[in-house]
């Protein structure tokens, strides 16, 4: 295992450097830069400019400079934040973002493990396919669509909690129920099918035939096994949750991390894309780690090598 983690935490390293490579290649494909707008710059100021950035380099000296500071750790300034350096910009609002992605997912596994579990125990019947109607459902309507029926009927409607902004803990619940709708949907349904694949098991039969009682074949034995699906759906979801989505951050104007991703693109604040998708990179794999390990802790057969 020690071995594993390792060979893991070495490969993060040059995949993150792989990922700004590309980010930067396409960047540099697109048209137009930062300083562009409607009215044409003259050619000294513009001149003036591409000096002060360096982008009167070669391409391949302006790719060494960035790759060296990435790997320093220094994303260098924002091109449209003037004086606001990168990593203050990802410092000041990611805590938004992770605010609401983490009680997002918490409440997602509340209700989702919730849900799977008593469809599989009720298998065929009437909380079954009710459950796994509404999970359907959930899956089936947009952040983009529930967000705004859910201000309308609390906020516009029933005047009980805010429509948008942050705030106090009132100011949170509507953004955490509108993004944590899809993924306790999906959870629910993994739950469902893994208990059921687990349930069937010879060692739950023979857990049975020992005279265990229900609950502690459930909790003990089956339980373990049939979250594995949920465990493996947890890595890259909550690496995106703890990032912000877009949408959810609009509706609700929350200053979070996604919404500073969309304005750096749409900026062309190249150290501020660079920056967030080398975070977001690095992120994931962890998440990702984290999940493999896991594996080994709940189900005996998995060893690594």
């Amino acid at each position: 295992m020690l071995y594993f983690i390792v060979r893991r935490l070495l490969i993060i390293i040059p995949t993150a450097l792989l990922v700004v490579t590309v980010t930067w290649a396409l960047i540099r494909f697109a048209p137009g830069n930062f300083y562009t707008g409607e009215k044409q710059l003259p050619a000294a100021i513009e001149e003036n400019i591409r000096k002060k950035y360096g982008l009167d380099k070669p391409w391949y000296q302006q790719y060494l400079i960035m790759i060296g500071n990435i790997i320093r750790g220094d994303f260098g300034e924002s091109l449209k934040y003037q004086g606001q350096s990168v990593n203050e910009i990802i410092y000041r609002h990611l805590p938004y973002s992770a605010t609401i992605g983490i009680l997002a997912y918490l409440l997602a596994l509340a209700v989702g493990l919730t849900t799977g579990i008593l469809a599989a125990l009720r298998q065929n019947s009437f909380l079954d396919y009710t459950s796994m109607a509404i999970a359907m459902l959930g899956i089936s309507i947009p952040n983009f669509v529930l967000g705004p029926i859910l201000v309308i009927l609390f906020a516009l409607g029933l005047y009980v909690l805010p429509p948008a902004r942050w705030g106090g803990l009132s100011n949170l619940v509507l953004p955490v129920v509108t993004l944590s709708a899809i993924y306790a949907a999906y959870i629910a349904r993994l739950t469902r099918a893994g208990m059921l694949e687990i349930l069937r098991s010879d060692f739950i039969r023979t857990a049975r035939a020992k005279g265990l009682d229900e609950w502690t074949v459930l909790l003990r034995h089956a339980l373990r096994g049939g979250i594995i699906p949920v465990v493996s759906f947890t890595g890259p979801a909550l690496a995106h949750l703890l990032a912000g989505t877009v949408v959810v951050e609009k509706i609700f104007a929350i200053p979070g991390l996604g919404n500073i991703f969309v304005q750096s693109v749409l900026n062309r604040d190249e150290p501020l894309i660079l920056g967030i998708v080398a975070f977001l990179s690095i992120l994931i794999m962890f998440f990702n780690l984290i999940v493999d390990i896991s594996y080994g802790f709940l189900d005996p057969r998995i060893r690594y090598e």
